[in-house]
């Protein structure tokens, strides 16, 4: 058989079959005159285990072990590798969902799944760096938190855009959105006190999910994300909100 016919029989690349001659993997088989490799049944056999070993998801590295030990893996490796698979079919499933959400028109492909439906409902009217911002928050609460500290939040998020808070939570962040210099103490406080009396309590609730994640980090890169995307008008806002609810303790 030439490198051809070998390399389709077990499916592989020819440049894939030359790797494996380079790192010694598959033995080299003897050239004619003419140069051209002649491969035996032997080659055959030993580069379709390869094949088979490499689809379970074993390393190059460890697969000559394999080939020239006939005793099979050990307890501990074929662990090691099940723990492996199942990592990557978690993963597949992770970007499968994401993907779905997309299809279905559920959000940006960088935001959470778990955030992604009612944030959007949040953005409705909301000028464009506040819908950035709050998105931008989510990748970093995905990043930061694990599977079930995230899904504690979605709840948190969801209470928030659902029929009995969606509508006063959008209005207070168009009135937060249109703070500006114009805008004095008065107004300042006035809505500082719309936002503790309508949401004082959600507000609580989400300091304490994170507090409860032990991921505190998560909380103070949160603030400073907020303090970077706001006016002074707005930052003056958010510095009264969290000195009253740190008060009321």
């Amino acid at each position: 058989m030439h490198s051809k016919e070998i390399a389709g029989l077990a499916g592989v690349s020819i440049r894939t079959l030359r790797h494996y001659h380079q790192i010694g993997l598959l033995p080299e088989p003897p050239r004619t005159d003419k140069g051209y490799r002649i491969y035996g049944l032997p080659h055959l056999i030993r580069l379709l285990r390869i094949v088979r070993l490499t689809a379970l998801g074993i390393s190059l590295s460890q697969i000559p072990t394999l080939l020239d030990d006939h005793t099979g893996m050990s307890i501990g490796s074929l662990e090691a590798l099940h723990d492996g698979l199942t990592r990557q079919i978690e993963l597949l499933d992770h970007q499968r969902r994401i993907v779905a959400a997309l299809r279905d028109g559920k959000g940006p492909p960088d935001m959470a799944p778990e955030f992604a439906a009612s944030l959007m409902a949040l953005e409705a009217g909301r000028e464009p760096i506040a819908v950035r911002a709050g998105r931008e928050q989510s990748v970093l609460l995905s990043h930061l938190l694990d599977k079930e500290q995230r899904a504690e939040l979605a709840r948190l998020y969801d209470q928030l855009a659902d029929i009995e808070h969606g509508a006063t939570v959008r209005e207070l962040g168009h009135r937060f959105d249109a703070l500006g210099p114009d805008s004095d103490d008065g107004e300042i406080s006035a809505l500082a006190d719309d936002y503790i009396a309508h949401l004082g309590s959600w507000m609580r609730d989400f300091d304490n999910a994170l507090s409860r994640s032990g991921k505190q980090q998560a909380a103070a890169l949160l603030w400073l994300h907020a303090l970077d995307n706001t006016n002074n008008q707005q930052k003056r806002l958010l510095t009264e909100i969290r000195s009253r609810l740190a008060s009321s303790r």
